[in-house]
Formats: C-alpha cells, sequence, structure tokens
C-alpha cells in the first residue's frame, strides 16, 4: 500500500508510514486540540513539496482560516498561487456537496483534501441511511480521482457512522494535570497499516505540531 508522507514531525511514524493514499482518515478531538491545525499544516507540507491541496470549510470563511495559521508558514504564498484551494461551503446543500467538493479537486488537482469539520453535514440529515451514504460518497468521488483525504470532527459531535465508513481514526485528546494542559494523539484505526499503537504527547511549536 502507498502511502501519504505528511510532513509532520513524527506523524507520519505514528501511522506507519504516512496515511494510506486515497483513503479517508477521520481526524477527532475536542475542542482546542489543534485538528484544524493539522489540516492546515497535512496541506502545507504537501504543498511545499508540489503536491496541491484544498480545504473544505463548513464553517468559516477563507479569511478566518487564514487567521488561524500563526505557524511560521508562508502559508499565503501558496493560497495566492492555488497550490493549496480554500473553499467555503454551505452544508445545507449536503446533496450536492461531494460533487461540487470533487469539482473543487479537479479545479487545482488537488491531491490532499481536508474537509472541516464533516460534522456539520448531519444537521442536514434526517436519517443514518443518508449520513453513510453521503459519506460514501464524498469518499467515492475524491478517492476516484487520487485525493487522500482527512475528516475534522469535533468528538462530541462526531457518531459511529463517520468513525465505520472511514479508513482510519486518529483521535487528538486534551487533558488538565495539575495546572498544566496535556496533549494526547493516537492512532485508533486505520485499515491495511501497521500502525503504532501507543498514545503518544504532541505540542505546538512555532514551526508546527510535533508527535514527541
Amino acid at each position: 500500500m502507498r502511502k501519504v508522507k505528511t510532513g509532520i514531525h513524527n506523524f507520519d511514524k505514528l501511522c506507519g508510514g504516512g496515511i494510506p493514499e486515497r483513503e479517508m482518515v477521520l481526524i477527532k478531538g475536542e475542542p482546542g486540540a489543534g485538528k484544524s491545525n493539522l489540516g492546515l499544516e497535512y496541506l502545507y507540507r504537501g504543498a511545499e513539496k508540489g503536491e496541491n491541496g484544498l480545504y473544505i470549510s463548513f464553517q468559516d470563511t477563507k479569511d478566518e482560516i487564514l487567521r488561524v495559521n500563526t505557524f511560521d508558514w508562508d502559508f499565503e504564498k501558496h493560497v495566492e498561487n492555488n497550490t493549496v484551494n480554500i473553499q467555503k461551503m454551505d452544508p445545507y446543500r449536503y446533496e450536492q456537496v461531494a460533487e461540487m467538493i470533487r469539482g473543487a479537486v479537479k479545479t487545482n488537482d488537488a491531491e490532499r483534501v481536508v474537509i472541516d469539520p464533516i460534522t456539520d453535514l448531519d444537521l442536514y440529515i434526517d436519517s443514518r441511511q443518508d449520513i453513510r451514504k453521503n459519506l460514501l460518497s464524498i469518499k467515492e468521488e475524491l478517492s476516484g480521482i487520487g485525493a487522500t483525504i482527512l475528516l475534522i470532527a469535533e468528538a462530541e459531535e462526531a457518531t459511529n457512522i463517520e468513525e465505520e465508513v472511514a479508513d482510519g481514526i486518529i483521535n487528538m485528546d486534551v487533558k488538565r494535570q495539575g495546572g498544566n494542559v496535556v496533549r494526547e494523539i493516537y492512532v485508533k484505526k486505520l485499515r491495511g497499516s501497521d500502525f503504532n499503537h501507543g498514545v503518544h504527547n504532541y505540542v505546538f511549536k512555532n514551526t508546527g505540531l510535533k508527535v514527541q
């Protein structure tokens, strides 16, 4: 199985060599865990080595997303030259979302895709069957044209449907120990991969996420 090297410090080791190519991995955690930052770094590291990326947001505008980036990256450079495409989409149009994202992927030949937060779509879908159908449609549309996908989800909002459909699940936890905040990351599932089964601390430095 071919792997996409994320370029994030020690993250690929955690995943047994990287994210499986053309698969869909769920990044799940509570607010403040840094899920969106991980997604942005996934796109940035790819763009730095010539792999185009697409960031789909169901909540924030492009300007709001760019303000999230407080790292020492020249991220705007990649946005300006369209190696990273940031788009806001309306989740209530869930029936068209898969096709809309596919069109956006084809516009800049994106190899890396981040969808944030995928759980916003659930708010507009009445049945579990339709939630599953929608997720499978997104997966089929994007993997079929060569994209490797990260789905971002708030832990309290994610359902077992996202976990079942995703090819992999990575949990990002924030814990309070005394007067300190400790962040932990671990791989819960990664189909077809011999991944690291341990729980690891992670921190954010000015250069990005560091898995310890």
